[in-house]
């Protein structure tokens, strides 16, 4: 496999819009049904899909705007890319999208605005959607990408959100009185919102009298003026597991807002990582909402006035449990900063950075809601991008947490899919700590997966989650020489090496260090490359 296919295999695992060749462009306009079999396809106007018809995209292809126009759903639309041949949504010309004024730069998006009474599910699967833009009056001012609204059939999966921008709530999605799946998604620089009310609401995404399932994705640098830089939800019973929220950013609640709901599903497993806010509550900010919150790890966000960790309103009486909450910064309220004494979140087995005595706010001067069981003591947690607050061999978090709450919201995983307990106790934060692996083999095991190995032809070098920051591939001989050098781009989750070296040459047969850098760590994998014949 020469030089030039790796570099374009690089790019496909971006999910870029390199596709098959269905051989023809076409542009469409207006009430559409069927299959479009192109490789192009432009709009050249506003299309509609009835109730009763469907319109399907074959993978790989490349839909392209040459205007503010977009897709109104009645009927059923499938978009169901593939890993090596991805589905792509975007406008002709970005120029002037960064100007929220205008619609110039951006796109309209997908429209779900009547009840779906259709058998077959919308799915999106495999998609890159890009540069909308939600201008119009209306309900036509919600969520970038994709407008939903009494769905319960829509199912979005190893999708990427880049680039999409929402006058009101929803920078990438919005979503009222619909159940929507999304899993294994990466949402990035999304925004919603006006520097006047009504603020955005969920830069990435918002959730309204919904009850959807928001698992294994990634919401990195999203913003709202309002509430919840990455997501919030209102009036909404929201499953929340095993998601990464990083350098998101808004009013009230840096990376997720919760608003006005009583939830049964939980808010699990998830890390919350360098996010920040302007006002109340750098990671999440609960406001008269009462979910448990358990499993989760909030490291590092900060807040420009109070709760650098999590902020409590209006009689909000959130469930802590089995979660982390250090080394967040505020200039009140380090932590936890609580707005009124009828907001009364409880605690227990988590490990809280100055304890009960270091909240802030009128309702942590005099908090006396249930702190159980909680320790503050540093949690001796890996750092280092893309190794995310993962638990240290000494971290006093491992089995220092409880399974008093494990019913239907306790989720039986840790982040990465490992078994929950694995010793006598489960583990406070997202991570459940494998005893039986030394540091190197932990972040070998979590991260980076050489298979097959030994290899023939082929070797896939997997991570378990996409990478936050580009990542440098040495591939060196035992001696050191360096063979190889391949540079993986932000996003990706994996890249495959052919057995070549520079020169385009098949190695020998025999053992190669993998040496996978990205900023100041570097992990090492030895991969053998097996006796016998190469095709």
């Amino acid at each position: 496999m020469p030089s030039s296919r790796i570099k374009r295999l690089a790019t496909i695992l971006l999910l870029a819009t390199i596709g098959p060749i269905y051989g023809q462009s076409v542009y469409i306009s207006g009430q559409q049904n069927g299959t479009l079999q192109a490789d192009t396809i432009y709009l050249s106007g506003d299309v509609i899909i009835n109730a009763s018809d469907s319109l399907i995209f074959l993978p790989g292809s490349k839909i392209i705007s040459t205007g503010h126009f977009g897709f109104e759903v009645k009927g059923y639309l499938m978009a169901k890319g593939e890993r090596n041949n991805p589905i792509s949504f975007t406008i002709a010309d970005t120029a002037g999208f960064a100007n929220f004024q205008n619609e110039r730069g951006g796109w309209q998006g997908f429209h779900f605005n009547e009840a779906n009474t259709n058998t077959d599910s919308t799915l999106f699967e495999y998609c890159f959607i890009s540069f909308t833009k939600a201008l119009r009056d209306s309900v036509n001012k919600y969520g970038g990408a994709f407008n939903i609204r009494n769905q319960s059939k829509i199912r979005i999966q190893n999708c990427t959100f880049r680039n999409n921008y929402a006058r009101l709530w929803g920078g990438a999605i919005f979503c009222e009185s619909a159940n929507v799946i999304i899993d294994s998604c990466l949402f990035e620089n999304n925004f919603c919102g006006e520097i006047t009310p009504p603020y955005g609401y969920g830069g990435a995404i918002c959730f309204r009298y919904s009850n959807p399932k928001i698992t294994n994705s990634i919401f990195h640098n999203n913003q709202s003026t309002g509430i919840g830089g990455a997501a919030s939800f209102e009036f909404s019973d929201a499953l929340v597991h095993n998601n990464l929220f990083t350098e998101n950013r808004s009013g009230l609640g840096g990376a997720l807002g919760y608003i006005r709901s009583q939830p049964i599903n939980s808010v699990a497993n998830n890390i919350f990582f360098r996010n920040s806010c302007d006002f109340f509550g750098g990671a999440v900010a609960f406001l008269r909402s009462n979910p448990h919150f358990i499993h989760n790890t909030l490291i590092e966000n900060s807040s420009d006035s109070y709760g650098g960790g999590i902020y409590c309103n209006d009689s909000a009486a959130p469930v802590i449990i089995n979660s982390i909450v250090y080394s967040n910064s505020a200039a009140v309220g380090q932590e936890v900063y609580i707005w009124d004494i009828y907001s009364a979140p409880v605690f227990y087995n988590s490990n809280i950075k100055g304890g009960k005595e270091a909240f802030g706010g009128t309702g942590g001067t005099g908090y006396s809601a249930e702190y159980i069981n909680n320790i503050d003591t540093e949690p001796n947690l890996i750092q280092t991008p893309p190794y995310y607050c993962m638990l240290m061999e000494d971290s006093p978090c491992i089995d220092s947490g409880t399974l008093a709450f494990s019913g239907p919201a306790y989720p039986s995983c840790d982040f990465v899919g490992n078994p929950r307990v694995s010793g006598e106790n489960p583990d406070m934060g997202a991570f459940e700590f494998k005893s039986n692996l030394g540091e190197d083999e932990i972040l070998n095991y979590y991260c980076f997966l050489a298979y097959p190995n030994p290899f023939h032809n082929l070797v896939k070098i997997k991570s378990r989650q996409p990478m936050l920051s580009s990542v440098t591939i040495q591939i060196l001989k035992m001696n050191g020489t360096l063979i190889r050098e391949i540079k993986v781009p932000v996003g990706s989750d994996e890249f495959i090496w052919d057995g070549k070296d520079t020169a385009g040459a098949y190695v020998t047969s025999g053992i190669y260090i993998f040496r996978i850098k990205s900023n100041n760590s570097i992990i090492n994998l030895k991969v053998i490359r097996s006796l016998g014949a190469f095709k």
